[in-house]
């Protein structure tokens, strides 16, 4: 329920960023793959290098303060 909240409220707000695809209604995180692959082949053909930087935060969400976040969730809606 939380977490359908947060990212309700998340998503209205624009507060995240088109580079997060995973666990979002109609992205995939194979779409981003596609667009760096693209990327990786539009930098070779034009000679130039391409840098990606891959960050995986693993259990992210577990490891928040859950109170915190109901207040301020709830601060939002007043």
């Amino acid at each position: 329920m939380v977490e359908c909240r947060l990212r309700e409220f998340l998503e209205s707000k624009g507060a995240i960023s088109d580079f997060q695809a995973g666990f979002r209604k109609h992205r995939s995180s194979m779409d981003l793959v596609m667009k760096l692959s693209q990327a990786v082949k539009d930098g070779f053909q034009r000679k130039q290098s391409t840098l990606a930087v891959l960050e995986d935060f693993r259990a992210a969400y577990d490891k928040m303060w859950r109170n915190m976040l109901l207040h301020k969730l709830n601060k939002q809606e007043q």
